[in-house]
């Protein structure tokens, strides 16, 4: 009895190895490029940014931001605006 239950269980893997597998066809869009701003400069409309490393401060119109140091092992990533610029009125 054992002897034809393993049979019946390899010649249905081998059944189901044999058979195709469809996959679904979806149109994937392209990612967008990158903005290209460096560090210093910031994202626009940002007061605060970051990279996991480096944190800049927008300081008041006209004036050059302010950055602290990156640390020694720091791996930096995508720079991200932590804090929106407040709207002017």
């Amino acid at each position: 009895m054992r002897h034809l239950a393993l049979s019946v269980a390899l010649l249905a893997m081998c059944g189901l190895a044999g058979s195709s597998v469809r996959t679904a066809e979806l149109d994937i869009p392209p990612r967008p490029p990158a903005e290209n701003f460096s560090m210093q400069k910031g994202p626009p409309n940002c007061s605060r940014w970051t990279d996991g490393c480096v944190n800049c401060t927008r300081g008041a119109e006209g004036e050059a931001p302010f950055c602290t140091n990156i640390g020694v092992a720091c791996q930096p990533k995508a720079i991200r605006c932590v804090s929106p610029e407040a709207a002017k009125e």
